[in-house]
């Protein structure tokens, strides 16, 4: 191509506005400059000096054995011409010991977009303590995450926007905007992870979709003045603890001033959604500490799998107004704290000193909801390693061991501590064994189930070995292998006895397993 002298007064020209807008000449959205696959220094490389861009070509794929840091101020990295789609570049984590793909602590200005990345955990496994799979913030403003895709992080959350020093209840961190992302799955029984975790302030988190995030799917950690509207969270295949949480104190002293949370979806669609969404950290954990000043208004609760709903616990001075509930509530509460949960419902409160509250919400006491499990006709059997607990659904209560084995098993407890858990073990042939921690003993069937049963037994045998059976509405019955009778719960006495050898006279027990 001939070099003309207004050709290159056009590309001087070019250059000048491009720099004006705060982007070097090679950050130029020309899918000719655009970075094609390969590592995370390439993309490094291209990060120098303020406004760089690092502009990614369309469906590249890029491994990254080190974290990618922002340099300076107003930099960038996204996919050529902004899509939204599969045609976005991935990039993937491959280091052994890494969590975080990009990092981006202490830089202004700083934008991602129109890519997605891949923390990688099924492969690499979760990292004990590890960081946020997207880790930016602390004394900084104009963030921008837009049009991304956050999947699979191997430590604590899929996108962490940190608060940098907090004074007087105020973040470091200002001005924040999350747009437009698919972030999840996220996290895994063994190791919870939040898709969204806010902790900047007047930021806006709107129009994201989080699916199968595990600990929060949009945790606000005070974040004052900012608004969290229009998101949908979705629990199909994992469990969910909490659909948006306003439970933690720190590090804001409990400062929710201004922040709203608006117009957001939350589905429990397969998988139980243990709480909807959570206010106050009495609904989160054993404390009598308040947050004080959010909104909550125009929320909707849907889905056949949702634990609690609206929870309140600890708040001051909050407006919760508007909100919908149209999901059904399951699950099977444990008494936590200072006594027993209420069952799942859509509008329980505690603690609100204030405020304005709507009128649907049932007054009772709520500790630490997290305890709350669900069992469906499909949901696996306890297997070994797994410990359980077992709620009679003719008493409501749960089954106890008598810790010096000497009296025999009754469903009369109301919460589930120590002396009502059982260690699964397995006794062959799809039966198991079940030693009650509160003597270390195995269950038995007293003389072949003549007698009931009774945790007392050292060494496994014939009479403690038990097939579980999973019943049409989720729960499960009981059958001794001894006599191959189901096992009841006997009237006035409220013991265990194998005796009936009718599946429809067998005890139906909620399963709590941990």
């Amino acid at each position: 191509m001939l070099t003309t002298p207004k050709a290159v007064a056009a590309t001087v020209a070019a250059a000048a506005l491009l720099a004006l807008a705060g982007q070097t000449v090679a950050s130029a959205a020309n899918p000719e400059d655009c970075i094609a696959s390969g590592t995370g220094q390439d993309i490094q490389d291209a990060l120098s000096g303020e406004g760089a861009v690092a502009e990614l070509c369309a469906s590249a794929v890029f491994e990254l054995t080190t974290p990618i840091r922002f340099s300076a101020a107003n930099q960038a990295i996204q996919t050529v011409g902004r899509p939204t789609g599969d045609t976005r570049a991935v990039l993937r984590v491959t280091g052994a010991g890494q969590a975080t793909a990009i990092e981006g602590g202490g830089r202004s200005g700083i934008a991602v977009r129109s890519i997605q990345v891949d923390g990688n955990r099924p492969a690499l496994g979760r990292i004990e303590g590890g960081s946020g799979l997207l880790e930016i913030g602390g004394d900084v403003t104009g963030l921008v995450v837009e049009n991304n895709h956050f999947y699979e992080p191997r430590g604590w959350s899929a996108l962490h926007l940190a608060e940098g020093v907090v004074r007087s209840g105020v973040p470091g961190c200002q001005g924040a905007t999350v747009t437009g992302n698919q972030v999840g799955p996220s996290g895994t029984p063994d190791g919870w992870a939040d898709g969204i975790s806010l902790a900047c302030g007047t930021s806006t988190v709107r129009n994201n979709t989080i699916t199968d995030a595990t600990d929060g799917a949009v945790v606000v950690f005070g974040a004052p003045g900012s608004q969290i509207t229009d998101n949908t969270i979705v629990a199909q295949n994992r469990t969910l603890l909490g659909g948006i949480n306003m439970v933690d104190y720190g590090p804001m002293d409990g400062n929710y001033e201004g922040t709203v949370v608006s117009r957001n979806t939350i589905r429990a669609d397969g998988a139980l959604v243990k709480i909807g969404l959570a206010m106050g950290p009495g609904v989160w954990s054993c404390t009598d500490t308040v947050v004080t000043g959010g909104t909550v208004t125009d929320n909707t609760l849907e889905g056949s799998t949702m634990g609690y709903g609206y929870a309140v616990n600890g708040v001051k001075d909050f407006t919760i107004t508007g909100n919908t509930d149209r999901s059904t509530h399951v699950g099977i509460p444990n008494g936590t704290c200072d006594g027993t949960n209420p069952e799942p419902a859509g509008f329980l409160s505690d603690t609100v000193q204030g405020g304005t509250v709507q009128s649907d919400f049932q007054q009772t006491s709520l500790n630490f909801l997290l305890g709350i499990s669900h069992q469906s006709a499909s949901s696996p059997l306890p297997a070994e390693g797994d410990t359980i607990a077992l709620r009679s659904r003719t008493t409501g209560k749960w089954v106890q061991a008598d810790p010096n084995g000497k009296t025999a098993l009754v469903a009369t407890i109301t919460s589930a501590g120590v002396w009502e858990k059982f260690d699964v073990e397995d006794a062959g042939e799809g039966l198991v064994a079940l030693r009650a921690q509160a003597n270390d003993s195995l269950v038995t069937a007293e003389n072949s189930g003549a007698e009931p049963l009774i945790a007392n037994r050292t060494a496994l045998g014939p009479w403690e070995k038990f097939a579980v059976l999973r019943n049409d509405d989720g729960s499960v019955s009981l059958q001794a292998d001894v006599d191959h009778e189901y096992v009841r719960v006997q009237s006035g006495t409220s013991r265990l006895l194998s005796d009936t050898t009718e599946r429809g006279q067998a005890e139906k027990f909620d399963l709590l397993v941990s």
